[in-house]
């Protein structure tokens, strides 16, 4: 009883097996009497053995399509000439000091003006907003939604604390350019509103997708997505901090470019809908050449089985 119970579970499982092979085919044969037929070829064990293989490679191509194309986050590459640059801290990460020399300081975002030198630490939760209309001066405005200290600048000297709201003007021409490294939670752009003479604004830019492959373990890069006059860009839900540099000289505006993870990115245009940028699985799959070279050959393997099977069986 138990040696006809292992055979029924084989033969059902080789009907199964065997039975993918039957599709698309005219042949006169129901899956039993298919898998029957084989049964009876010479080359029944060699065929067992490589339609095994072809249903473990199907697997195997499967699991790592569906780990693949499952990833949420997507990478993010951003390069753009904006007006204004927001900054939050991602997760109470520390932002990356800044050296600062000769430049004006307002405390209390007021009307006291100082000349101050030195590395500018900011707090953790202290929103940064770096701004430039044109060529005029650069703007760097600190301040804090509990009402707390946003940090401190360490001179030669001595360790001078800030309040909680502080800004910084700085002078930038040809000859005295600044490169500002920048970690945290980005937004570049900002909002166009009516009735308003001027505020700042992107110029333009482009932001690509990358990712890594799932079997190459190569990074691929999508036709960047271009922003327009006017856009505001920044990461959904992001997974990570975002990391990058700023850098201005005498050309208007600011150039920055960053990368990051997240969910989605979203683009806000005036009197517009948002514009969704996402790594979706037709992305993945158009991008991912290793993937659909994996693909392509179990379509090949699949066809040459049923040859050499329908071969065998007539």
């Amino acid at each position: 009883m138990k040696r006809l119970t292992l055979k029924n579970i084989f033969r059902k499982t080789a009907k199964f097996l065997f039975g993918i092979f039957l599709t698309n085919e005219d042949l006169p044969y129901t899956a039993t009497e298919f898998r029957d037929r084989i049964s009876l070829s010479p080359w029944r064990w060699l065929l067992h053995i490589l339609v095994g293989f072809f249903w473990m490679l199907l697997a195997y191509i499967v699991v790592i399509s569906l780990r693949f194309i499952t990833t949420p986050d997507t990478l993010y590459n951003v390069t753009a000439r904006s007006e204004i640059i927001t900054i939050d801290s991602f997760q109470n990460s520390a932002f990356v000091p800044w050296q600062l020399e000769n430049v004006t300081r307002y405390a209390q975002c007021g009307s006291e003006t100082s000349f101050i030198s030195g590395q500018l630490q900011v707090a953790q939760d202290t929103s940064v907003y770096i701004e430039r209309i044109g060529t005029q001066s650069v703007w760097i405005t600190l301040s804090s939604a509990t009402l707390a200290p946003v940090g401190y600048i360490q001179t030669d000297n001595q360790r001078i604390e800030l309040s909680d709201c502080e800004a910084f003007e700085l002078q930038a021409s040809a000859n005295n350019s600044y490169t500002l490294p920048i970690d945290g939670v980005m937004t570049i752009g900002g909002e166009v509103k009516e009735a308003s003479a001027r505020e700042p604004i992107l110029h333009d830019g482009s932001v690509a997708i990358s990712d890594k492959g799932a079997w190459s373990g190569q990074y691929y890069q999508t036709e960047p997505y271009a922003l327009e006059l006017g856009d505001k860009f920044f990461i959904q839900n992001p997974s990570i901090q975002s990391s990058g540099f700023i850098f201005v000289d005498d050309s208007p505006g600011m150039q920055v470019t960053f990368n990051g993870k997240g969910d989605a990115g979203v683009i806000q245009r005036y009197k517009s809908e948002d514009i969704i940028l996402k790594n979706s699985i037709w992305t993945k799959l158009a991008h991912d050449e290793s993937l659909l070279f994996l693909w392509l050959f179990l379509v090949a393997a699949f066809s040459l089985l049923k040859f050499v099977i329908r071969v065998n069986i007539e």
